[in-house]
């Protein structure tokens, strides 16, 4: 079959990649699925394309490839949040949900002393020297080895527990870079914001609650800057920070309101208490 029958019809790709997970060729079913989800010559949106995208992210969490994840994810907002913003909020609940899940998973198993078999892990990513990769693993190996007294235990969570740690923050990282502007789905914003406070606090990630911090002050700083204090509507056009923001509502105050209070609570518990505002 052709890369133009791919092209025409999203539904044969789909199938030729779930043909291509049958005989374990994984890559080569991501990189299809990637190459439908970036072209440029479909701009509708279909149902076809959320099967897509939900098992085009499934084997990403499954191969570790939180880039391609992130990728995958702005190429369907970019297709669908006009389209079907509801079928957006589901993608993005079904890919917090999975990673979620197997980072507890990868918990449960290294409590219980497994390592992962050779096969479990993955193509993984390769080094690509990024800086918030290495000071996430660096940072990682330090703070499972003194948490524990037992170094197998740190072997055993090093290999098992921190990739999907680092999977979970990426997805976290990603969404909201996605949502922060989106009013259609703010209350998922702040969900995913929520959990990931949740996250740096249940997991000890003081420096990536930090740039949790960062990057919602950030988005917040944008959207009383740009889109109107007070105001219902305004010309979202003068600036793409806040596009697709439809201006402040009580509801947007008070989501802001509790994401707040969730970050203080998680600053008090990590001792941060200057980024708890």
């Amino acid at each position: 079959m052709s890369y133009n029958s791919f092209l025409n019809k999203p539904e044969n790709a789909l199938r030729r990649a779930e043909e291509l997970l049958t005989i374990s060729q994984p890559s080569a079913a991501l990189a299809l699925l990637h190459e439908i989800l970036s072209s440029r010559r479909h701009k509708t949106w279909s149902p076809t394309y959320e099967k897509i995208i939900i098992l085009y992210l499934d084997l990403c969490l499954q191969l570790g490839r939180s880039r391609e994840a992130k990728d995958g994810l702005h190429q369907y907002r970019n297709l669908s949040q006009s389209q079907a913003p509801g079928s957006l909020e589901a993608v993005i609940r079904h890919l917090i949900e999975a990673s979620e899940k197997k980072c507890r998973e990868a918990k449960e198993a290294a409590d219980k002393g497994e390592l992962p078999k050779p096969e479990e892990k993955g193509d993984g990513e390769e080094a690509t020297g990024d800086d918030d990769d290495a000071d996430f693993f660096e940072g990682s190996h330090l703070l499972l080895s003194t948490m524990s007294t037992d170094p197998e235990k740190a072997q055993r969570d090093t290999a098992v527990l921190l990739p999907a740690l680092k999977f979970l923050w990426e997805v976290y990282r990603a969404v909201l870079d996605i949502l922060k502007s989106n009013s259609k789905l703010e209350r998922l914003y702040h969900g995913a914001a929520v959990a990931a406070l949740r996250f740096c606090g249940e997991y000890k990630r003081r420096v990536e609650f930090r740039r949790l911090c960062d990057m919602m002050r950030m988005h917040l700083g944008n959207l009383s800057k740009f889109g109107g204090v007070g105001t219902v509507t305004f010309d979202a056009g003068r600036n793409n920070k806040v596009r697709g923001w439809e201006g402040w509502t009580s509801d947007s105050i008070e989501l802001h309101l509790q994401t707040r209070f969730a970050q203080l609570e998680t600053a008090s518990a990590l001792r941060l208490y200057t980024e708890g505002f």
